[in-house]
Order: structure tokens, then C-alpha cells, then sequence
């Protein structure tokens, strides 16, 4: 049990981080400036999950030792190098988008995304590296202090700089991200060496299985952040610091579903080796159903109390945005069904299919939330993104029943999709 509660727990503290910035930054921002930094902040997610693809996902399947492990250290000094091209590259693109934006749309344009966007990756890095190793507490630890130093950065720059810019919000942020990041990989790197160009080059072997990957999470982030980019750059960053605070309050459900993944699919696992097909098939329809009634009730709850939270925590701002938390409420609870099916196709190693699966579905999301932007402003963008992900949603389950179906009728696991 306390192999699970530990990444539990550092879960939860990265679910309070996020919602934490969000609600605080609701407060002590104009929505202005909240909108551009929630621009920014997406762009660093997308970019997270293409580290993913590029690195991490080659570190998850190693053993869970200390880096300077023989059967660890050559691929950890790989990824190690490939990460300090992709930050500098990351870090040049966001001065140059930074500037670009400063002609075509000055209210997306701040500079410090320089420091922020590379620091957030840093830090994201650092904490999945610990996980592939097996020290859960240490990435733990690490997360909680990006919490501590976040808060405490954001009210101090509220002090001192009242009310607070994109910039201040990213360079107080970076800041946080920064030092816990450097720190974090000083500890890591331990005993691995320095990487040089040799560890480049060997790159190459990995480069195929990064491009399923990577199409993968490409995918599933534009399907889940497009509406950020659309509205930001067509609606202005006011309407972008609209939908993104009503979504705050509903981001629990899906974050719920992740803590039941990482617990729930050593018992897939173990359903999968016993050929217990129907129990699989079961476990996986409870949960997506439960997690469908959760998310009825909570949002139920969130626009009831809506007139509440907005006068007396945000001064009446936002009040606006009660319908928005409907419609979110819909997308969050379709969140959560496609995390236990995608859980599920995961398990049963159906990598190549679900890529596809989830190519599709984003292009699915990008024409109905343009269409939706067209027709219905704001609102249609989060009906577009609903739309998308119930499409993944029903081609995901489709899958896993013709998968379930021929593994039940005959011995043995499940064929691998082409």
C-alpha cells in the first residue's frame, strides 16, 4: 500500500500546485494578465508532453534504480543530452514566438516566457526522472516545495508589485520551477557524468519508437489545449481567462481518474495475466461509469454555488462564466471515461492503435471547436473540445470491446493491434 500512497500523495500535491496558481492567480490578477499567462502555461504543457515522447518514455521502461546503475546509466546520459538541446531550443522559440506576438497580438506577447517555459520543463524532467527510478518520495518532496516556493513568490510579487503582469506572473513562476529544477537535477545527475556529443548520436536508435509516442501525445494535447491557442489568439485573453477559471473548478474530476490509473492498473495487469477478461471488462465499466456519476455531481454542486465562490472570493469577477461550468462539466466527465479506457488500451499494449485513435479524434476537436468558435463565441469552444474527446471516447471503447471479445474467445492475451 505505501508503494501507491507515496505517488498518491505527490499527485495530489501537483493537482493542489496547479489549481492552487490558478485560483490565486483568478485573484490577484487582472483577467489580462491571467489569460496570458494561461497561454503560456499551455504551451509549456504541450512541450512537456513532447519531452515525454523525446525521453521519458525510454526512461519508464528501464529498472527502477538509481541512475548511475550500469543497466540505466548509458540511456539516462542520452536522454540527459537530448534534454539540454531540446531546453535551449525550447527557450530561443519562446523569445522568438514572444517577439512575434508582440507585433500580431501584444496582449499574448511576454518576455519572460523565456525563463518560465524552460524552467517548467526543467522541473517536469526532474520529477518524471524520479518516478522512472523508483523515488517516488523524492519527486514528492520536490513538488512540494514548487508549491511552497510558488505561493510564496506569487504573494510576495502581489506585494511588492500590485496588481501583477504576465511577465511578473511567469519570472515569479520560472523563478519557483528554476530553483527546485536545478536543484532537483544536481542530485540526479550524480555519479552519470557530463553527456557530450557521443550521447547525441546515439539518440538515433531511439528516434523510431519516439515517433508512435510522440504522435500519441501530440494527439491527445491538442486535443486538449487547441481551444487555448484558438481563443487566445481569436477571442482575446479575456475571454481565454473566462473559460479557463470555470474550467478551474472542474479540473478534480479528471485529476481523479489519473489517481485511479496509477493504482488501477497493477489490477488490470494482474486480470490480463490471470485471463480474466470479463473481470477486465467489468473493472473498466464500473469505473468509467462512477467516474461519469462524480462528475454529474460535482458539477451540479460547482454551478450552484457559483454565485457564492465569484462574490465572495473574486469580488464578483467571473460570475459571468456560471454556464460555462455546465458545458465543462460535460467535457471533464468525457476526461475522465477516456483516462480509464485509455488506461485499459495502455495496459493491453495497443500503443500504435490508440496513437491513431487519438490523431483522429484531435482533428475531430480542431474543425468542431473552430466551427464552435464561429457560431457560439467562448462557449463553442468548449462544446468543440467535448466534441472531440467524446469521438476518441467511443472509438476507444469500440476497441477495447473487439480487443476483450477476441481475447475471451480464445487462449492467451489479446493479439497486438496493427
Amino acid at each position: 500500500m505505501s508503494r501507491y500512497l507515496t505517488p498518491i500523495i505527490e499527485q495530489a500535491l501537483w493537482s493542489a500546485l496547479n489549481l492552487g496558481v490558478a485560483l490565486l492567480l483568478a485573484k490577484l490578477a487582472a483577467p489580462e494578465a491571467f489569460g496570458a499567462f494561461i497561454f503560456w502555461a499551455s504551451i509549456a504543457y504541450v512541450l512537456s508532453s513532447v519531452q515525454n515522447a523525446l525521453t521519458l518514455a525510454h526512461l519508464q521502461v528501464l529498472p527502477a534504480v538509481p541512475g548511475s546503475d550500469p543497466a540505466r546509466r548509458p540511456t539516462e546520459r542520452v536522454m540527459l543530452a537530448v534534454t539540454a538541446v531540446f531546453l535551449g531550443a525550447t527557450m530561443a522559440g519562446a523569445l522568438g514566438l514572444s517577439a512575434a506576438l508582440g507585433v500580431t497580438s501584444p496582449a499574448l506577447s511576454a518576455p519572460a516566457a523565456v525563463v518560465f517555459v524552460p524552467a517548467f520543463l526543467l522541473q517536469q524532467y526532474v520529477r518524471f526522472l524520479c518516478f522512472t527510478r523508483g523515488a517516488a518520495r523524492t519527486a514528492m518532496v520536490q513538488t512540494g516545495w514548487v508549491l511552497v516556493l510558488a505561493a510564496s513568490f506569487l504573494l510576495l510579487g502581489w506585494r511588492l508589485f500590485h496588481p501583477l503582469t504576465a511577465d511578473e506572473i511567469l519570472l515569479l513562476l520560472g523563478a519557483a520551477y528554476g530553483l527546485v529544477g536545478i536543484a532537483g537535477l544536481a542530485r540526479a545527475v550524480r555519479g552519470l557524468g557530463m553527456p557530450g556529443l557521443a550521447d547525441l548520436k546515439a539518440y538515433a536508435r531511439f528516434v523510431r519508437q519516439s515517433g508512435w509516442i510522440f504522435l500519441g501525445v501530440a494527439s491527445s494535447e491538442l486535443l486538449a489545449r487547441f481551444y487555448v491557442f484558438a481563443v487566445g489568439g481569436t477571442l482575446g485573453v479575456t475571454v481565454l481567462a473566462l473559460l479557463s477559471f470555470s474550467q478551474t473548478f472542474l479540473r478534480p474530476v479528471p485529476l481523479l481518474a489519473t489517481a485511479w490509473s496509477m493504482v488501477g492498473r497493477n489490477d488490470l495487469v494482474r486480470q490480463r495475466e490471470a485471463g480474466d477478461w470479463r473481470g477486465y471488462g467489468r473493472n473498466l465499466t464500473l469505473v468509467a461509469l462512477g467516474g461519469l456519476v462524480v462528475a454529474a455531481v460535482w458539477t451540479a454542486i460547482v454551478h450552484a454555488l457559483w454565485p457564492t465562490i465569484t462574490t465572495l472570493a473574486f469580488d464578483g469577477r467571473y460570475a459571468e462564466a456560471r454556464s460555462l461550468v455546465l458545458w465543462w462539466g460535460l467535457a471533464m466527465a468525457i476526461a475522465f471515461a477516456q483516462t480509464v479506457l485509455s488506461t485499459g488500451l495502455q495496459t493491453l499494449r495497443a500503443f500504435k492503435t490508440l496513437a491513431w485513435c487519438n490523431a483522429g479524434a484531435a482533428v475531430v476537436a480542431v474543425g468542431a471547436i473552430l466551427v464552435g468558435m464561429n457560431l457560439l463565441g467562448g462557449p463553442g469552444a468548449v462544446i468543440g473540445s467535448a466534441l472531440g474527446q467524446g469521438v476518441e471516447l467511443i472509438a476507444m471503447a469500440g476497441l477495447l470491446a473487439v480487443m476483450l471479445r477476441r481475447a475471451a474467445s480464445g487462449p492467451g492475451s489479446p493479439p497486438r493491434p496493427g
